[in-house]
């Protein structure tokens, strides 16, 4: 533990108590975001990597809608959501969850929802709808949104390319974190899609 008079007579230990103080803030605030879920949702449901995901992201409006829904009293299926989610981001897609209304959308019941339910809701026209449809059930393009993130070519070898990207843009190295969690997203689903 660091004390203001350490701080007075070793300025040089700034970095350190710095890179200290930032991780604690972090965890911080890690906790009270599961603190918030944990308000409104049934963690007996939920794996651990959910939980530490949807925390990780709370401020996202994916989490946001799924906290808006358990607030209003409906049950989901995690599994549907988190799997929607993913793929939403690899296909680079994950804003059309702000177009989510309860105009409409059908009162809670026992049955819980499954993404199918909430992705008409998020789409402003039918149009959209079967457009984005298109792109979200088609495996090609989560692979063709991957290079495209990666900025490799259609003949690079995609297990590679990513070695090399998260080696070079890893936040510990002064990435940004926000991107290596879309590439590193994008290139999951990827793997899923791979089976």
């Amino acid at each position: 533990m660091f004390s203001r008079d350490m701080i007075l007579t070793n300025p040089e230990m700034m970095p350190e108590i710095r890179r200290e103080a930032k991780a604690t803030l972090e965890l911080i605030g890690f906790c009270d975001n599961l603190c918030k879920l944990r308000k409104y949702l049934d963690w007996g449901k939920f794996d651990w990597s959910y939980m530490c995901s949807w925390a990780n992201h709370v401020d996202e409006p994916f989490v946001k809608l799924m906290l808006s829904l358990a607030k209003h009293g409906y049950t989901y299926n995690v599994i549907s959501m988190h799997k929607w989610w993913r793929r939403l981001k690899a296909v680079n897609q994950a804003n059309v969850i702000r177009f989510f209304t309860y105009t409409n959308f059908p009162g809670p019941t026992d049955k819980p929802l499954f993404w199918a339910d909430l992705y008409a809701q998020c789409c402003r026209t039918k149009a959209m709808f079967e457009e984005m449809s298109k792109v979200y059930t088609d495996d090609h393009f989560v692979e063709m949104n991957l290079r495209g993130l990666l900025g490799c070519s259609q003949a690079a070898d995609i297990k590679n390319a990513w070695a090399e990207w998260a080696k070079s843009n890893h936040p510990d190295k002064g990435g940004s974190v926000d991107k290596f969690v879309i590439v590193k997203a994008a290139y999951e689903e990827w793997l899923q899609a791979k089976g």
